[in-house]
């Protein structure tokens, strides 16, 4: 068993990368279906790891509420621009921009490639 865990290490780490790609255009979807559309306008940036990362403020239900974006950029936003955003009710975590819940080709590219070399290896691994 080590064995064929220490050969297919490659693989292994292909198969993560698809789980990881699976599970970011399975959260964009979430927003996209189950959450709501609101104008978020940007009130400041949070700044991790040399992204910025849009606050924005937006009113639900009479309340205003402040929530990060789950997305960054390496340049912060102006504040005072507004645009769509999908907010899950409850969820004060984060919020996603319109923008960033589209399913990017390079989502899918890395996915399949990833989960094409990740087969491949395993399966010459049995083949020998």
């Amino acid at each position: 068993m080590w064995d064929f865990i220490k050969e297919n290490i490659l693989a292994f780490f292909f198969l993560g990368i698809v789980l990881w790609i699976g599970n970011l255009i399975l959260t964009q979807l979430k927003y996209k279906t189950k959450g709501v559309r609101l104008d978020g306008k940007v009130v400041g940036n949070v700044n991790q790891s040399s992204n910025y990362f849009p606050v924005y403020e937006f009113n639900y239900n009479g309340e205003t509420l402040r929530v990060d974006s789950y997305n960054g950029d390496k340049n912060p936003m102006l504040e005072g621009e507004v645009e769509p955003i999908y907010y899950l009710p409850g969820n004060m975590k984060g919020v996603f921009a319109e923008r960033n819940t589209k399913i990017k080709l390079w989502q899918i590219g890395l996915g399949v490639a990833c989960l094409v070399l990740g087969i491949l290896k395993i399966v010459t691994y049995f083949n020998k």
